[in-house]
């Protein structure tokens, strides 16, 4: 792979936060394409970016899973030691209430295999987990709150960890938000 300049154009958009997340369980997904091998690749992009469409199983879906404005995060930290480097890829959100359905989600994934996509502000496509490193519940911590400012909440962190940070999917999610034929 050749070197190249990695540069930043002055007055680029660049809010931060998240928009939407969809999530989709392990077993529900046909295939998925692969990410490029450092030895092998001859572009830097191709390390991070998944450019063919995921394909679902017959009759599956992804589904949205709300999360307040501002309150959630997709990141990525690099961790291990020297000639073993990889990465741990969170996303957190943040549902208020506790409503039957989200109680029952939370039961659901709390032991399952997840794949999340998820919208930043920016309009790029995250993906956390895949075939082979799924994202998994990693941590709940939710309150009634003490009094009516507090609020009612769940913060849910999800994490899948891998050679790359977090890669971006630029296909059309909307292939994967319909019941697949």
């Amino acid at each position: 792979m050749n070197a190249k300049a990695i540069l930043w154009p002055q007055g680029r958009y660049n809010p931060g936060g998240i928009t939407q997340v969809f999530y989709g369980y392990k077993e529900d997904f046909l295939s998925f394409p692969v990410l490029g091998d450092p030895e092998t690749a001859t572009m830097l992009e191709s390390l991070v970016s998944y450019a063919t469409a995921i394909i679902m199983k017959p009759t599956k879906q992804l589904f949205q899973l709300y999360c307040t404005v501002e309150q959630g995060e997709i990141k990525s930290t690099m961790v291990g030691p020297r000639d073993g480097k990889g990465y741990e890829n969170m996303l957190e959100i943040s549902f208020p209430g506790s409503e039957a359905e989200f109680l029952g989600f939370k039961a659901a994934a709390a032991n399952r295999e997840l794949i999340f996509f998820v919208k930043e502000k920016n309009s790029k496509v995250r993906v956390l987990g895949n075939l082979e490193d799924p994202a998994f519940f990693e941590a709940d911590d939710s309150t009634s709150g003490k009094a009516i400012a507090d609020g009612r909440t769940s913060k849910l962190t999800f994490k899948a960890s891998g050679a790359t940070p977090a890669p971006i999917y630029t296909p059309a999610l909307t292939s994967l938000l319909a019941p697949a034929a």
